[in-house]
């Protein structure tokens, strides 16, 4: 244990782990990891996808066991048997993934565990909607009604009503730590602002607040201390102040991070045909705001930007036909192609990476390798039937191309890190072989040595010659990845910047425009 968890007093501590171990089939999450967390800290929890943190995180809030070791919180025997059991003992997380109901309101999702009522036993509507205001004052959503269908939401606002369920909790007093997994991933910089200002509040009131995020300047402005795992060991804990981005870098990934070379766009042929063309898209629900035209060439990267609820992933999804369009046309090769249903944008070469891997991406319980194979099942079948010999010869020609790490092909993809679990969807895609591929936040929730590979990886493409669109929350990723940015505000494309004139704030007053030129549609 390190100097600074020794010279703690007992009354300080609010949560100490020894010793702890957590084996899986094949692989060790968790290698003795010990950990001492003080009252009133905000803690940072580092590492690269696979060493630990969501080990260690599962193990805390009783939805896992430890096979060894032990834990004390406030000095008492603390070993909880499900994440009940965690959440009265006053330990509340906010996951990296969804727990939302979509089909509840958000008012009901807010305060499903303690629903208020009348003396006659009957839902107190007003207290419901007037207690659930307050939350979602907390979290900046202010114009957010109540009574919205949480399933109509992004998942930004998604992982922000997560935020405030853990926080209506707390309100009660009951909280005594918080864990936040990779709250900020999908939020705009002044919603990750707000988070960190909540967060500030957080430790002022003596709670103590367990911070994961791969945006390593967040653990920065807002931590006191960081404990680095890597591989399931616990490699150090140390003050935030003092440490540099570089030093937290190595302890991360045993390494020097090598910096890739800026990105050099590609010559274009202007006589080639134009990989894809969308011209007059808009968009359901969006009817009066003016059509979406852009084109996207051979060999080049192109980001869409925007804040969250710009229309991004909407346009996306509409392009390959995940979600009908109000109007709109979709060329490939500078002909008309109707694309109805993903079907038919596979048919053309569109493949697209969801925001959403877990749900959208992968199915979870089954192995790798027919994971890697499912959108190309025609090509490790014989005779109408799936032939294994194919299946795993595919699968292993692309975790050896996209360096994805697992114990087995055979493995469950539940089982893998975030970062390797996106690797998977990008190599079910690749198998396919597109000549267009979009991508709706294909680094979220990865750690920087995934995100360095991921990139690596969209440049070698592009280099190919694929045509490559990027949606992103991270406004630094696409201006180091993109050749070409195009801007959305509030349905509209407002702009199209060439590399030479990237200008991050420049880009983000574009992003603002339409929310600042016209008050916000009736809901």
């Amino acid at each position: 244990m390190d100097s600074t968890t020794n010279t703690a007093t007992s009354a300080t501590v609010a949560l100490e782990l020894q010793g702890l171990t957590r084996r899986h089939p094949g692989v060790t999450a968790l290698d003795g990891v010990d950990l001492t967390l003080m009252r009133g800290e905000v803690h940072a929890l580092a590492g690269e996808n696979g060493a630990g943190k969501s080990s260690l995180i599962k193990i805390l809030c009783g939805a896992d066991r430890p096979d060894a070791g032990r834990m004390r919180l406030f000095g008492e025997v603390y070993a909880p048997q499900s994440p009940l059991a965690a959440m009265r003992a006053g330990i509340r997380v906010v996951h990296q993934e969804l727990h939302m109901l979509g089909e509840l309101s958000v008012a009901e999702n807010l305060l499903f565990e303690r629903l208020p009522r009348t003396r006659l036993g009957l839902l107190d509507r007003a207290a419901m909607e007037r207690r659930a205001r307050e939350l979602l004052a907390l979290v900046g959503l202010d114009e957010l009604s109540p009574a919205t269908r949480v399933g109509t939401l992004g998942m930004a606002q998604q992982q922000l009503l997560e935020i405030a369920k853990a926080l209506s909790n707390q309100r009660g007093g009951t909280a005594r730590i918080v864990i936040m997994d990779e709250p900020t991933a999908t939020l705009t910089p002044r919603e990750t602002d707000r988070l960190l200002a909540i967060i500030r509040k957080l430790r002022g009131d003596g709670v103590t607040v367990v911070f994961v995020s791969h945006h390593l300047q967040e653990l920065f402005e807002v931590c006191d201390r960081v404990t680095v795992l890597r591989n399931g060991r616990h490699v150090a804990t140390q003050p935030m102040a003092g440490t540099s981005t570089g030093e937290l870098v190595r302890l991360m990934v045993g390494r020097e991070l090598v910096e890739r070379p800026a990105r050099v766009a590609p010559a274009i042929d202007a006589s080639q045909p134009t990989a894809l063309r969308v011209e007059g898209l808009r968009h359901a629900g969006r009817r009066d705001a003016p059509s979406i035209d852009f084109s996207l060439r051979y060999g080049e990267i192109v980001g869409l930007a925007g804040l969250v609820g710009s229309g991004r992933t909407e346009t996306l999804r509409a392009i390959f036909g995940a979600d009908r369009a109000a109007a709109g046309q979709v060329f490939r090769d500078d002909r008309p192609v109707r694309i109805a249903s993903p079907k038919d944008a596979l048919a053309h070469g569109i493949c697209l990476v969801t925001e959403n891997r877990k749900e959208e991406g992968l199915v979870l319980d089954m192995p790798i390798r027919a994971n890697l194979s499912l959108a190309r099942l025609g090509a490790v079948s014989r005779g109408g039937l799936l032939s294994a010999e194919a299946e795993n010869a595919a699968a292993r020609r692309m975790v050896g191309e996209l360096q994805i790490r697992l114990a087995s092909i055979a493995q469950p993809v539940r089982q893998l890190s975030g970062g390797n679990q996106q690797k998977v969807v990008l190599g079910k895609w690749l198998l396919r072989d597109p000549k267009v591929l979009l991508l709706d936040e294909p680094t979220r929730g990865v750690d920087v040595g995934a995100k360095a590979e991921i990139h690596a990886l969209l440049e070698r493409m592009a280099a190919q010659g694929m045509a490559v669109l990027v949606v992103s929350s991270d406004l630094r990723e696409l201006i180091g990845l993109c050749d070409r940015m195009l801007v959305m505000s509030r349905g509209v494309l407002v702009g199209e910047l060439p590399r030479a004139q990237f200008d991050e704030e420049a880009i983000l007053a574009m992003a603002y425009r339409e929310y600042l030129v016209r008050p916000p549609q009736a809901a």
